[in-house]
């Protein structure tokens, strides 16, 4: 994928490039990036569950919410590293292809973002699957 620069948008592309080549090192390691790079009014949607079938990211109405979900994640997953694979943005849209390894296996996802005018965060998709988006 590649960013599309004929699409006039009032949302700053340079902002939005910061916060989507933010976004997994703040998954891999300091969730207080989500503060720099996410809308005060941010929300994510996950299409998987914890391992125990709760869902807790379904509270996150906030950045600060996300924050705290964030440090509550690290604590539960402290080896899982997820890897860029591919990226796009276009406009106020982006599109981010990870791999992530956990316990030895990898597994890909996609993740869709909506930016707001000064180009953080505001919404997110997130949909993992189980084979690497490498493949």
């Amino acid at each position: 994928m590649t960013q599309n620069t004929t699409t006039p948008s009032k949302t700053s592309t340079m902002s939005s490039r910061q916060a989507l080549d933010l976004w997994l090192t703040m998954w891999n390691s300091d969730g207080e990036i989500a503060r720099q790079v996410c809308s005060d009014d941010f929300r994510i949607h996950f299409a998987v569950t914890e391992p125990d079938g709760s869902t807790p990211a379904d509270d996150i109405r906030t950045r600060e919410d996300f924050v705290r979900y964030l440090d509550w994640w690290h604590g539960q997953h402290p080896t899982t590293v997820f890897t860029a694979v591919d990226d796009a943005i276009d406009g106020e849209h982006g599109r981010l292809l990870w791999d992530v390894e956990a316990d030895g296996v990898i597994a890909g996802g996609v993740d869709v973002f909506d930016f707001d005018a000064d180009g953080r965060v505001r919404r997110v998709w997130s949909v993992g699957g189980s084979r690497s988006m490498r493949s």
